[in-house]
């Protein structure tokens, strides 16, 4: 098993291009977001999503979770020919899409949830429901192989708090292995370009149903980022997060996304209770083939307002961007791949959706007010014109950009 530590980088934002952004996002001097932008756009309230549907002419399907305690919650498409609304049982998190059969989608419930869901986006059924094992809880992410034959899922024994990778085939969703994830609170996974390996963001945060969402091991938790043989279950490389000067001992590795290159965009959550000091934390890493973990930096008035807290991840090769969003810092933020340097940012109100359109000409973003936004992937700049609004709706987490059915 190797062991590989990170490697700091400088940002090279300086103070000009820093004060550009800071006002091109609408933050005062004080780090704060102005009031127009945590408001509804009155220009667009009249706009309903049936009437903004020839943005998504770019052949990409919206779908996410949504909802509230008082509202209910729901499976949601937005399909240019039939909007696809499902009503389900519980808060959903990842979504997935069937790689050879285009009209499933595969949905997990939050951790610590015990369902998953499999639904037909052509007629709106739910055709599979699928439990954790015995004595195991989920953590809201699943991911397919290639060929579809097998759908992989993050779990834990909330008994002895082991994290497992749980796999299953895809005729009747029923386990057929599991291997141990490498680590304690295994959130997201996601094969890397070989279709073999899945990488893991072993969380190191323990929790188990009986007390909902609650921390159960601050003191002690570690995370890493496992490479496990999807075959075999064999762990290949365990990376941690080390620094000389930075403590990351309380930084919990959460949600990740991998490029067609190997290239690991990694997206942390820190448990302040947990620490010692306030120093920040930087929360977006970044891992290219044969290198060491990289920190994406950004400057302290910036990385103050994300409270240690980033939600989503996604990279675009095309224009070489990983995007970050952070609902408790109201911002999505972008770094250059090559250089490692914040590009820009977006201030987006409770921001947490991310996803990147099938043809790779935007990132597209919604929030928990029913707002869906495009963020031009080359320029970073909003193109207003394709806004979405729902008032009726409070998207969740995550977002998937599927595939159309033909």
């Amino acid at each position: 098993m190797k062991k590989n530590h990170l490697k700091y980088q400088n940002s090279k934002l300086d103070r000009r291009n820093f004060s550009k952004l800071m006002l091109g996002a609408g933050l005062t001097a004080s780090g704060s977001v102005s009031i127009a932008d945590g408001l509804f756009d009155l220009n667009w309230l009249s706009s309903s999503l049936a009437n903004g549907l020839d943005i998504l002419r770019d052949n990409t399907l919206i779908c996410s979770s949504q909802g509230s305690n008082t509202t209910g919650v729901s499976f949601e498409c937005i399909n240019p020919k039939k909007n696809v609304s499902i009503p389900v049982n519980f808060r959903g998190h990842g979504l997935n899409q069937h790689p050879t059969k285009k009209q499933f989608i595969v949905m997990m419930a939050r951790s610590p949830g015990t369902l998953g869901m499999v639904l037909n986006i052509t007629n709106g059924e739910l055709t599979h429901t699928f439990c954790s094992q015995t004595d195991h809880h989920m953590h809201g992410h699943a991911c397919y192989s290639a060929d579809g034959n097998f759908l992989y899922t993050t779990e834990s024994n909330f008994k002895t708090g082991e994290g497992f990778i749980i796999g299953r085939e895809t005729t009747r969703y029923q386990v057929v292995s599991a291997y141990s994830s490498g680590g304690i609170g295994p959130h997201e996974l996601a094969f890397m370009p070989d279709n073999k390996t899945l990488v893991v963001a072993n969380g190191g945060l323990l929790t188990h149903p009986d007390s909902g969402r609650k921390i159960l091991n601050l003191k002690s938790m570690k995370s890493n980022l496992s490479d496990i043989d999807s075959i075999t279950g064999n762990l290949i490389n365990s990376f941690s997060l080390k620094h000389s000067v930075i403590d990351f001992s309380k930084a919990s590795i959460r949600h990740l996304d991998v490029a067609k290159d190997g290239t690991v965009a990694i997206a942390l959550q820190v448990q302040r209770s947990a620490m010692k000091h306030n120093k920040l934390i930087p929360l977006a890493i970044l891992h290219k083939p044969g290198k060491p973990l990289a920190i994406l930096n950004a400057p302290e008035q910036l990385l103050r307002k994300l409270n240690d807290y980033m939600g989503s991840v996604k990279i675009n090769l095309t224009s070489k961007t990983a995007a970050f969003t952070s609902p408790k810092g109201d911002m999505a933020m972008f770094w250059d791949l090559d250089s490692l340097e914040l590009k820009d940012f977006h201030s987006f109100h409770d921001v947490c959706g991310l996803s990147v359109s099938n043809n790779e000409e935007f990132f597209i973003l919604s929030n928990s007010s029913g707002k869906i936004r495009y963020v031009n992937a080359n320029t970073l700049r909003e193109d207003k014109d394709k806004r979405l609004i729902d008032m009726t709706k409070h998207w969740d987490n995550h977002l998937l950009s599927a595939v159309p059915i033909s």
